[in-house]
Parts: structure tokens; sequence; C-alpha cells
């Protein structure tokens, strides 16, 4: 069955945790500056938007049919039939046509690179092969971030 992350804005106390967990899943820097960022980035996966007491989370959708994929002319973004959306870095040709055709302006560059690559969420792959969550869902003390089944 096809995985997915959900997210309730209604449950989110904007501790940033999901933040900090996915930073330590794919061993990005995770710091008070970083925190502090408000736009998804190279080295920031998910983000934590806040707006007086309400939160908004932007992280990867991982569409049922990504753009981002879908205009991939090499292939290096699919779609997986697990659920997400992942990137194959040996595959990529550098073009950033995914950049501009996902919606939510998820994939990022790394700009500052000498061999960039592009770089996004993609769904904790070893720890869902184990039947874990992801490391934001299981982060997550209020249940805003859930894993599970797309059904």
């Amino acid at each position: 069955m096809s995985k997915a992350i959900l997210y309730d804005a209604t449950q989110c106390i904007g501790c940033k945790l999901c933040e900090q967990a996915c930073a330590e899943q794919n061993k990005l820097p995770y710091n008070d500056q970083v925190a502090a960022e408000s736009k998804q980035s190279d080295h920031k996966f998910t983000v934590v938007l806040a707006k007086n007491e309400k939160y908004m989370r932007r992280l990867c959708m991982h569409c049922q049919d990504p753009a981002c994929a879908s205009v991939c002319p090499v292939g290096a973004l699919q779609k997986t039939a697990a659920g997400p959306v992942i990137y194959q870095e040996s595959r990529c040709m550098g073009c950033r046509y995914c950049m501009v055709a996902c919606p939510f302006g998820v994939p990022k560059y790394e700009w500052t690179k000498l061999l960039p690559k592009v770089q996004k969420c993609v769904m904790c792959p070893d720890r869902v092969a184990r039947g874990e969550a992801t490391a934001c869902a299981t982060a997550c003390p209020t249940g805003a971030t859930k894993f599970g089944g797309r059904d």
C-alpha cells in the first residue's frame, strides 16, 4: 500500500521538532540560526511557519501525480509505488525543471556546491523500509504530522 504524510495544522503547536528530526535524519545542520529560517532550502526540507498563534508546515507533498517528476527529462525524480517521490542523483542533469514545475516550490538546488544536486524530502526510505514512521511524524508530540497508508 502507498504511504503518505498527513499534516493537520489545527494540531500544530509550532515546536519545530519535525524540523529538527528531519535535519537529523538527513544529516543536515540544525541550530538556532537554521531554526529561524522561514523558507525551505537545500539544507532545510521542512519549515514551520508562524502567524499569530497559528502554524503551517511546508514540506514535500509526495503528490499522487507529481509535476516535478513528470517534467524531469531523465527520470531523476520518480514517484514510487511505496508513496514517496524520490530523487536519483546519478540521473540528474541539473536542468532544474522540477523546481519550476512543483506548485509547492519544494525541490531546491544546491547553488553553493561545486557538484550541486536537487534536495528534497524523500520520506525517510530507510525508516519506512523497516516499517517505521518518518522521523518528522515520530517526533511530533501532538500528532499534527501523521504517517501511514495513503488510503
